[in-house]
């Protein structure tokens, strides 16, 4: 029996892009809308930044210039999430995402801020 992707109200994407996943942040998270377009969705396999204790997820950015980006990623998107007001959020921690089926392409910055997650280039 292969894995199964849990159902999601939020995301509509159809091939998953976790292999695995071994820890998610604890407890859930509601998306910081600030600076995002209401309506369009956030795919997943996006690096994200939370805090814990406002329980808010934001996408993460990056700081400086290439080569010596770097960011403040803590972990990746689970789903794709639909932008709006509260929209819940969780982030995977540690496990193994396909690389080559996250989009838009994950900066070389967000993977050394990810060091428990592996990207495999297999597909």
């Amino acid at each position: 029996m292969g894995y199964l992707e849990p159902t999601s109200t939020q995301g509509s994407r159809t091939v998953p892009i976790f292999q695995k996943v071994l820890e998610m942040a604890r407890g859930g998270f509601t998306l910081d809308a600030t600076g995002l377009t209401v309506g369009e969705t956030i795919p997943a396999g996006t690096p994200m930044v939370f805090d814990e204790e406002t329980r808010k997820a934001k996408k993460a950015t990056l700081t400086g210039t290439a080569p010596n980006e770097t960011s403040d990623a803590k972990g990746l998107l689970y789903t794709d999430v639909k932008i709006e007001a509260n929209a819940p959020v969780d982030v995977v921690l540690r496990g193994t995402v396909y690389a080559r089926r996250v989009t838009p392409e994950i900066e070389d910055a967000h993977k050394k801020a990810l060091p428990l997650i592996i990207f495999s280039e297999s597909r």
